[in-house]
């Protein structure tokens, strides 16, 4: 029976039952056991992830970095190649221009031969020209060219020889070289026949061990006499072994 003017709260019983209680701290602890290594694991795999980023970043930079470096040194061999064929070509320049200056003061001589009184030594001013020597790739391999012209026009045609010696020095010992020894050409003397100028060219090889000082030219007429005979210097620069 109910006292007037109380409050009544009403009661639940909640029965006891350890059992449950038993089961939910194993779900707990089952919780804390998978959830642990789980996120370990996860973690784990996000940071591979991010590395795996990081180093695909670092590849792409390195290649790029690698195709610019590659990029300049191309453009560098360009311009080193380039400025290696000014340089040669404006060394093969010096050296025509040195031939033509030496050509030049040749025929002064001649010309004053000519002109002076009783001069018949030559009297139809058989000269040399211009005589170039280009150094090729391999070592002792020349290309040559020598003009031999006639400066006076009042004789024929002339008809006569060129000898072509190289002088230098071999195993200590002064040496001459005949052409033929050191080219293609088939005899010691070369057959002149021109009525202004003749070029006589090709390529000649010396000897391993031989170091050129000088080019020894003589033309002779038909009579076999010496008309006019002289020696160059062999250019220094042509001894450089291109690269």
């Amino acid at each position: 029976m109910a006292v007037k003017g109380s409050k009544f709260k009403p009661m639940r019983v909640i029965p006891h039952s350890p059992a449950r209680r038993v089961l939910r701290y194993g779900l707990l602890i089952l919780v804390l056991l998978v959830g642990f290594p789980a996120s370990y694991f996860l973690g784990a795999y996000q940071a591979q992830l991010g590395q795996k980023e990081t180093e695909e970043k670092l590849n792409r930079q390195s290649q790029q970095l690698a195709g610019e470096l590659n990029q300049e040194l191309t453009l560098l061999r360009t311009n080193a190649e380039v400025d290696r064929q000014t340089m040669e070509e404006l060394r093969q320049l010096v050296m025509t221009q040195r031939a033509q200056i030496s050509a030049s003061e040749r025929d002064l001589r001649v010309y004053k031969d000519l002109l002076a009184p009783g001069g018949k030594t030559n009297p139809q001013g058989i000269s040399f020209g211009v005589f170039t020597l280009i150094p090729q790739k391999e070592k002792g391999h020349f290309n040559y060219s020598l003009v031999v012209q006639k400066l006076s026009t009042k004789e024929g045609d002339f008809a006569g020889t060129l000898d072509f010696n190289i002088i230098g020095q071999q195993s200590g010992k002064t040496q001459t070289l005949a052409l033929n020894q050191i080219s293609a050409q088939t005899g010691p003397n070369i057959p002149l026949d021109f009525k202004y100028f003749q070029t006589v060219e090709g390529e000649l090889i010396l000897p391993a061990d031989f170091v050129p000082q000088n080019v020894g030219l003589s033309v002779k007429g038909g009579d076999k006499k010496n008309i006019v005979e002289t020696q160059l210097e062999w250019p220094d620069s042509s001894i450089v072994k291109l690269k």
